[in-house]
């Protein structure tokens, strides 16, 4: 028997906001199914918006810690320091580290996002296929209800004998 998978509920930051990025907004079962199909896709819509901005991040700590590294370069080598003095200088230092670990958290956030809207896409996907054979199903069942064994085969002219 398969177990249920861990639900983590993982918090992000886009452009100063917090975003939760929470399982429990997939779920759906056969009395809710229409509800969640209804919401969706604003979660997705939003998602796919916040990941566009968290984007725009990850290319704004780049160009930050370029410019970093090559302002502590330029540095080292103002200074007479060797090619490789230099690189190892510039590489090395606090504001460089940092803001390369900064770049490392944006891109982090943008993978978080990612997953989960992939996660929403098969959801979809599952979502759908779901409520296809619950119309199977009831159509199956209607049938059943409606049209009774006897009546099933008949003629026209067995129908007008049933009648008198």
């Amino acid at each position: 028997m398969a177990q249920e998978a861990p639900i983590e509920i993982v918090k992000v930051t886009v452009q100063g906001r917090e975003i939760v990025l929470d399982p429990k907004n997939m779920k759906y079962n056969e009395n809710s199914l229409g509800d969640y199909m209804n919401k969706e896709y604003g979660w997705v819509d939003y998602l796919g918006k916040q990941l566009e901005y968290a984007q725009k991040e990850v290319l704004l700590a780049d160009i930050e810690a370029d410019r970093l590294l090559g302002l502590r370069y330029m540095e080292a080598k103002d200074n007479g320091q060797s090619e490789g003095y230099s690189k190892a200088f510039s590489t090395s230092s606090d504001d460089v580290v940092a803001a390369r670990k900064h770049l490392a958290e944006r891109k982090e956030v943008v993978g978080h996002l990612k997953a989960h809207l992939r996660a929403f896409d098969k959801n979809h996907e599952n979502a759908q296929n779901r409520g296809h054979t619950l119309r199977k199903e009831l159509d199956k069942l209607n049938r059943d209800i409606y049209v009774s064994p006897d009546d099933a085969t008949c003629t026209f002219e067995e129908a007008l004998n049933k009648e008198e």
